[in-house]
């Protein structure tokens, strides 16, 4: 009886044995699923976040033209100087140097054709913009130029101004609602794929060897700005590099914080791009708090703090896409006039931006802003 208990017992232990062993070999060697988790987990890991997809606003608006569309031929010069056109421009907000060269260009290409100008500014008050249309409609313009507080949520304006049947151009993006001649702005994409390639161009001569980058965009939404974020990871991806991080920002302080976080969570982040130039400078400010010498930034459009800076040879930003501003506004006024002639005019015109950098920023200032450069 002793001696078959423990045969019994010798039986349970060596069943136990291969269970045991079987568990553990199933924990070595995971399931198909489980594999392919691990294969995406890594790969996701090692191209960084997924590419942004195309804009809506892009499959609507079509591939853009070039300013020279807009040129004037002698027959709607002569049209124009017969008419003395009355255009009004509203801005967003006015107490900006970009919005007063591109006033300044809108007003010179008008009176170059005998017309009047006349120019609101809506002080970022979508509200007061309304009103702002409201009293060009009763001083009996006879086109608009405008870039909208939020230019998505400009459209009943558009839409009143379609009803008193005054053409209207519009520049930031198209609104939700009503017809306009022409969106004319900058070439975001254009300008933001130059950024990225510039970026990529110092890494590589700095013998920098992480592959790893960030954006920081805006936190409001407007077209020309989320073109440059994308044509920013277009080129950066070409070269091989990865994107880890995005924030938002509006002010140079969010953009501070919001970068401070990114390199914080990701130390191999070497480069970055800044939507515009002011929360570049707070990315800027980010580098220097968190004593990293080996991130460099790209942005785009030019102020009068970066261009100082540029010239001292100072910061983490080594590279800007420079709105032509000037030509902006003068190309705004030609899509207008062309109208006004009865000429065709393109639904969408971007501007080529200005390459600008510490070797050439006093020739781009003075082109950018249409006056001498100011500073010793």
């Amino acid at each position: 009886m002793k001696k078959r208990n423990v045969i019994a017992l010798f039986l349970v232990m060596f069943i136990l044995s291969i269970a045991i062993s079987a568990c553990g070999q199933q924990k070595a060697q995971p399931n198909k699923d489980q594999q392919q988790a691990v294969t995406q987990s890594k790969d996701s890991e090692d191209k960084g976040l997924p590419p942004l997809p195309p804009l809506k606003e892009e499959q609507v608006l079509g591939k853009p033209a070039g300013p020279q569309s807009l040129e004037l031929t002698p027959e709607e010069i002569a049209k124009l100087k017969e008419m003395k056109p009355f255009v009004g421009y509203s801005v967003h907000y006015g107490d900006i140097a970009s919005e007063k060269v591109i006033g300044q260009a809108i007003k010179e290409t008008v009176e170059s054709f005998g017309g009047k100008y006349i120019m609101t500014d809506a002080q970022r008050d979508l509200n007061k913009q309304m009103s702002d249309i409201e009293s060009m409609i009763l001083q009996k313009v006879d086109g608009v130029i405008a870039i909208g507080v939020d230019t998505a949520a400009f459209g009943p304006a558009v839409k009143r101004l379609n009803e008193a049947k005054i053409p209207v151009v519009l520049g930031g993006g198209p609104p939700n609602e009503g017809e306009f001649v022409s969106l004319v702005d900058p070439d975001g994409y254009g300008g933001g794929f130059t950024a990225g390639k510039m970026l990529i161009k110092t890494l590589k001569e700095k013998g920098i060897q992480s592959k790893s980058l960030a954006t920081i965009g805006l936190r409001a939404y407007i077209l020309t700005c989320e073109q440059r974020a994308r044509g920013f990871e277009d080129a950066v991806r070409e070269e091989g590099y990865k994107i880890v991080a995005r924030g938002q920002a509006d002010t140079a302080d969010q953009a501070q914080q919001e970068f401070e976080n990114i390199l914080t969570a990701h130390p191999d982040v070497v480069g970055a791009f800044g939507v515009y130039e002011t929360p570049a400078l707070g990315m800027e400010a980010a580098v220097r708090t968190l004593g990293r010498n080996d991130v460099f930034i790209v942005t785009h459009d030019l102020s009068e703090h970066l261009a100082q800076q540029f010239a001292q040879g100072k910061g983490a930003v080594i590279f800007t896409s420079s709105q032509d501003l000037y030509a902006e506004g003068k190309y705004k006024a030609l899509a207008l006039l062309k109208a006004l002639a009865g000429g065709k005019v393109p639904k969408y015109v971007t501007i080529p931006t200005l390459p600008t950098s510490p070797s050439n920023v006093k020739e781009m200032y003075q082109k950018v802003f249409n006056k001498p450069w100011p500073y010793n």
